[in-house]
């Protein structure tokens, strides 16, 4: 079996973390590299034996390349992947994918018609932890989810709006309300979002939000608050913030069920590889009346995306996530924005299809 060529656009921190997934992958190799900063790109080139392309049209017209892989400021995620499909590439794309539901839903077209993939990188679905979690909550572990509590609670470095997370781009986008389309509940919330749909099967559909920006001079939001029904008449509720004083690994989530609770750790975290459950009555082999710990095999969450997204290119599996995944999130995150606009509750709008 040959190997899939990848294409890099955008040579930031996010792209260090796919390259390295893609070198661990036998039926993966990164092919060929571009980025505006020509410099950053010859760096990534070298370290992986790539092509280095001055352009995204030259990146595109490379034969080796059979998937691209956009990491770009989030303005830019949309237009590059439509073109990627134009030019016959299954396509990876970077969350939130576009800046409005309806554009990912034309990639989604798109793709299909062409009979490409296409995939936001939701990678902590891939995370052992959260499968783990999501087949709890499917066999019934805790009984029917009657609250979600979602903690992104961040202290980042001062420099974050203007160089990112790593210091890596010098490049104040994520500033800017037109090129980001929002702070801490687009860039940071809408991983667990994502993850409280993937884990519990259900769907946001309601939201009532106010939103800040009380630590840094940006045009986007920096704190919020959000109150959120789910598609089974569950409460969620969810507080953000990008710069709490001496935070660390406090992105959580909590599950309420009727028969028991679920937490789900930090990603980044000491314990982020275990779920502490607490059930009211023994089930299986679990006991009931004290939180337990259930360790699970910490996993290389990029790199099982990715040998997921490979099984769906070459045999017609799954698919990690998918486009109708990246826009139920986006939704959620946009109706927040209008409910704290408007004053008023504000309903999600929903994909074409259901949860995956």
């Amino acid at each position: 079996m040959s190997r899939l060529g990848c294409g890099i656009v955008g040579c930031g921190g996010a792209a260090a973390d796919m390259c390295r997934a893609i070198d661990r992958l036998p039926e993966t190799y990164v092919a060929a590299v571009h980025d505006r900063v020509a410099g950053r790109a010859a760096e990534l080139g070298s370290a992986h034996g790539a092509a280095v392309h001055a352009s995204l049209d030259e990146l595109l017209r490379d034969p080796l390349v059979d998937v691209v892989y956009v990491a770009l400021p989030h303005y830019l995620l949309a237009p590059t992947a439509e073109a990627a499909l134009g030019a016959g590439k299954h396509v990876l794309v970077e969350k939130p994918m576009a800046l409005d539901v309806a554009a990912i839903a034309s990639l989604r077209r798109l793709a299909d018609d062409a009979r490409l993939k296409i995939a936001p990188v939701f990678e902590l679905r891939a995370s052992s932890v959260f499968r783990e979690a999501r087949r709890l909550v499917a066999a019934g572990a805790i009984g029917d989810v009657r609250a979600v509590r979602i903690r992104t609670v961040i202290d980042k470095h001062a420099a974050y709006w203007q160089s990112g997370p790593r210091g890596l781009v010098r490049d104040g986008w994520r500033a800017r309300r037109a090129e980001a389309g929002g702070g801490v509940v687009l860039m940071n919330s809408i991983h667990q979002l994502d993850l409280t749909r993937y884990v519990t099967g259900l769907s946001f559909v309601r939201a009532l939000a106010e939103l800040a920006t009380s630590y840094a001079d940006v045009e986007v939001e920096d704190s919020a608050a959000a109150v959120l029904r789910l598609s089974n008449g569950a409460l969620g509720t969810l507080v953000a913030a990008a710069h709490s004083p001496g935070a660390t690994h406090e992105e959580r989530i909590e599950l309420d069920g009727s028969a028991g609770r679920l937490d789900l750790p930090d990603p980044s975290g000491p314990d982020a590889a275990c779920v502490r459950v607490f059930l009211t009555r023994p089930w299986n082999d679990l006991a009931a009346g004290r939180w337990l710990e259930l360790e699970t095999a910490r996993n290389d969450a990029y790199l099982d995306l990715l040998r997921d997204f490979v099984a769906a290119v070459e045999r017609g599996s799954a698919l990690p996530a998918t486009a109708d995944d990246a826009a139920a999130a986006l939704a959620t995150v946009l109706a927040v924005y209008d409910a704290a606009a408007s004053g008023g509750a504000v309903d999600v709008e929903q994909p074409a299809s259901p949860v995956a």
